[in-house]
Formats: C-alpha cells, sequence, structure tokens
C-alpha cells in the first residue's frame, strides 16, 4: 500500500482516479474515436427516423447487402481489434456490430435524406442542438461502459 501510495504522490495522479498499480483507469483513444463517430452516426440516426416516419423515406436507399457488408466489416474490426480471446472477443464484437451495424444503417440513411432536405439540418441550427445533445449521450454510453468495466474489475479483485 505505501508503494502504490508513493508513486501516485510522486506523479501528482490523484489516489481515487488511479488502479492497483497507480495508472490512471479511463479512456483510450480508440475508446475516444469510436465514442465520437458513434455520436455523429446518431445524430444522423436521428434524421434517418424523422424521414421515416413521416414517409420521406419508406425503403433504404442503398440494397440490403451493402448495409450487411458494413456491419461484417465492423464484426471483423472490434474481432481483430479485441484485447480479449475467445468467447469475451465474440461476444464484445458481435454487439459491437450490432449497435454500430445499426448506427451505420440509419446513418446512411440520414445522410441520403439531409442531402435531399439540408433545410431539416439547418432550419434554426437544428443540427447543431442533435449533434449535441447525441454527442453528449453517446459519452454517457462511453461513461456507462467504463464504469461497468471498473465495477466488474473491482469486485474480481475482492473475489
Amino acid at each position: 500500500m505505501a508503494e502504490h501510495d508513493r508513486r501516485t504522490a510522486s506523479s501528482g495522479r490523484n489516489a481515487e482516479n488511479t488502479d492497483r498499480n497507480g495508472e490512471v483507469e479511463g479512456t483510450s483513444s480508440y475508446g475516444i474515436s469510436i465514442t465520437l463517430i458513434g455520436g455523429v452516426l446518431l445524430a444522423l440516426s436521428y434524421y434517418a427516423v424523422m424521414a421515416f416516419r413521416s414517409g420521406q423515406i419508406s425503403d433504404f436507399s442503398l440494397p440490403e447487402p451493402f448495409y450487411l457488408l458494413a456491419v461484417a466489416f465492423l464484426f471483423v474490426i472490434e474481432l481483430l481489434k479485441s484485447r480479449h480471446k475467445g468467447l469475451i472477443a465474440l461476444v464484445r464484437a458481435g454487439l459491437f456490430a450490432a449497435v454500430f451495424g445499426v448506427l451505420v444503417v440509419l446513418g446512411i440513411e440520414g445522410v441520403i435524406y439531409l442531402v435531399g432536405a439540408p433545410e431539416a439540418a439547418l432550419a434554426g441550427y437544428a443540427g447543431v442542438t442533435v449533434l449535441s445533445v447525441t454527442l453528449v449521450v453517446a459519452a454517457l454510453g462511453y461513461f456507462t461502459y467504463l464504469s461497468a468495466i471498473g465495477f466488474d474489475r473491482r469486485k474480481r479483485v475482492r473475489d
């Protein structure tokens, strides 16, 4: 414990924000990038949902195999990028591909809608507001994920 306190004090880090080795727990550049991309895709998805609900888009703009290809890319990228192995890596890649797959599909539809009706995002700076809200939602999602992972790690250390 004294070693941990000495390293924490010498690095100037707050003890509440450190793990057992004195390293700061938290975000990675990959996590931040995915969060920002997710926020933008969520904003575009909002416009796709608006277009579907208003009847301005009644079917997918691209053939479904292209969307399946996008989801497959997401699965492969997350599986190969994963620091885990085995079942955990497969489940994590599957969940990532499912969540971001929906966002990519709706994001593409949102872009196509906004190209045809840019006033939906430009009127009253609605696009800026939507993007602001979705970035906060994405950041809260990432924060919740990090909190759950941290809670799981602390629970395993105690057991």
